[in-house]
């Protein structure tokens, strides 16, 4: 081996190197950024409100899920023992289903704020498929993957996919971004005499 060979053998492993490192580099400041959105400003303020706003009441709306699901199968299996499981799976996530879109509905209409509804089905649309992919990893080669796919379609995948259109209809209907008051405008309070 030539020394232009060697040369040219270490000038692309330190190419291949410096594109590593940039590449870290930019996936550790898109994850600063993304977590930063959770910490507070110096007056105490969360930077972003609604992101933390829609990331808790995703666990609220998952526990009505949860509730709601032990209350309507208890409720509804006495008259649904006749039916096939697939009707009846299919009654108890409609009934569930319902119950989550009506309290959002609620929470949309009572709130100011009208991002908040469709956030909130968003962050519980990503946690679908973190789930998936975190069980069919685990589960792989166990041969549960089946059963698995069957809960995960009636008890999480129904309920979150038939409120995820409605909640984003709402949100497309009722929101409007804030109006900038001229007052607001930071070059304003320099230009303005005390």
């Amino acid at each position: 081996m030539s020394l232009s060979d060697d040369l040219s053998v270490h000038a692309r492993e330190a190419e291949k190197e410096q594109r590593k490192k940039a590449r870290r580099e930019k996936w550790a400041r898109r994850e600063k950024s993304f977590w930063k959105a959770f910490l507070f400003t110096k007056d105490g303020k969360p930077k972003s409100g609604l992101l933390i706003y829609t990331f808790c009441l995703s666990f609220v709306f998952i526990g009505l899920y949860i509730a709601a699901f032990f209350y309507f199968i208890d409720w509804l299996s006495p008259s649904l023992e006749t039916r096939s499981p697939l009707v009846s799976n299919l009654v108890v996530s409609a009934a569930v289903s319902a119950v989550g879109i009506l309290t959002g509905w609620l929470i949309h209409h009572f709130s100011k704020e009208k991002r908040l509804f469709f956030g909130t089905f968003v962050w519980m649309a990503v946690y679908l498929v973190l789930v998936l992919i975190t069980m069919l990893i685990m589960l792989r080669g166990t041969g549960a993957v089946e059963a698995f796919l069957y809960f995960y379609l009636w008890f999480m995948v129904i309920p979150v996919i038939s409120g995820l259109p409605v909640s984003f209809l709402l949100y497309r209907k009722d929101y409007r971004p804030p109006v900038e008051q001229e007052e607001d405008k930071p070059w304003k309070q320099y230009t303005q005499r005390r």
